[in-house]
């Protein structure tokens, strides 16, 4: 756990979950494996709240098994990106936008984790980590994806750079989760009245070009253990609702969490069009 390193495992503090908000300074908050006993630090970098966190404890943080990144919606996607190439902050640790009292004052991380990834698994939420998060906030329109809980309530929302939050409609936060699946791991989804199992998620892109208007295709293919073919056609109809509404919203938002910009560089488009059109194909099989 501690690496080539002289340092006793019982000389450092463990973080499940971290907190981020305050405005222009950032707070820290973890849970101690060993006595889940909150502690806290704060300053104007990420590097000066660990600073303080560990002098008020006696003991050196370690963050890599960090689970949880909590933001309060603030400008901290900088802060991330710092705790990660700075602090050793795990690349796969979630990341939500939430009320850190909320999330830190009853002790509801871990199971506030739980949920995340059991919505992620039944294609609630679109699976969204570290570093999917900074690769997008990095990029032309500086916006993340990341799962926001109000209360009890969960959904997603985009991030902008500036800190500014666009809440998305159920129906788009369903289409996201389509549009960003990878690999073959099964989920289990509700299409309208039908439960069925997905096997595996195929998305193909293209790029086509129409006088002065310039349309990303993407079409998808899901693979279904389960669903017969009498349901494939209402089956797609319906994923391809969602997936037009997820497009829509990201155009309104001036948002790219669906690689438009990696798709038109492939094509060697490297600003976006003022013209852009999004089309979404759906087949089930």
């Amino acid at each position: 756990m501690t690496g080539c390193s002289t340092e006793n495992i019982s000389d450092r503090l463990y973080t499940q979950s971290i907190g981020i908000g305050g405005g222009q300074r950032i707070t820290l908050h973890g849970l101690a494996f060993d006595e889940t006993m909150p502690f806290s630090g704060s300053g104007a970098s990420a590097a000066e709240a660990l600073a303080h966190a560990e002098a008020q404890q006696g003991g050196r943080i370690f963050l890599g098994h960090t689970e949880l990144l909590c933001l309060d919606g603030s400008r901290t996607l900088e802060s991330c990106r710092r705790l990660l190439t700075e602090q050793g902050l795990s690349p796969a640790c979630k990341v939500i936008c939430a009320d850190l009292p909320d999330v830190f004052g009853e002790g509801r991380s871990e199971a506030l984790l739980q949920s995340v990834r059991m919505a992620e698994k039944n294609g609630l939420l679109a699976v969204t980590d570290l570093s999917t998060a900074l690769d997008e906030w990095l990029g032309q329109k500086q916006t993340a994806l990341l799962p926001a809980v109000t209360g009890d309530a969960e959904g997603m929302v985009l991030l902008h750079e500036d800190g500014t939050r666009t809440a998305l409609s159920e129906e788009a936060v369903r289409g996201l989760f389509w549009l960003r699946a990878h690999g073959s791991e099964p989920v289990n989804v509700t299409l309208g009245s039908a439960d069925i199992t997905v096997l595996q998620c195929h998305l193909d892109t293209d790029v086509e070009i129409q006088a002065d208007v310039l349309t990303l295709v993407y079409s998808l293919t899901v693979r279904s253990e389960d669903c017969p073919s009498s349901l494939r056609t209402t089956a797609a109809a319906h994923i391809l609702q969602q997936c037009t509404a997820a497009a829509e919203e990201m155009l309104a938002a001036d948002a790219d969490v669906i690689g438009m910009e990696t798709l038109l560089a492939a094509h060697g488009i490297g600003d976006m069009p003022s013209r852009l059109r999004i089309r979404t194909e759906v087949m089930v099989q």
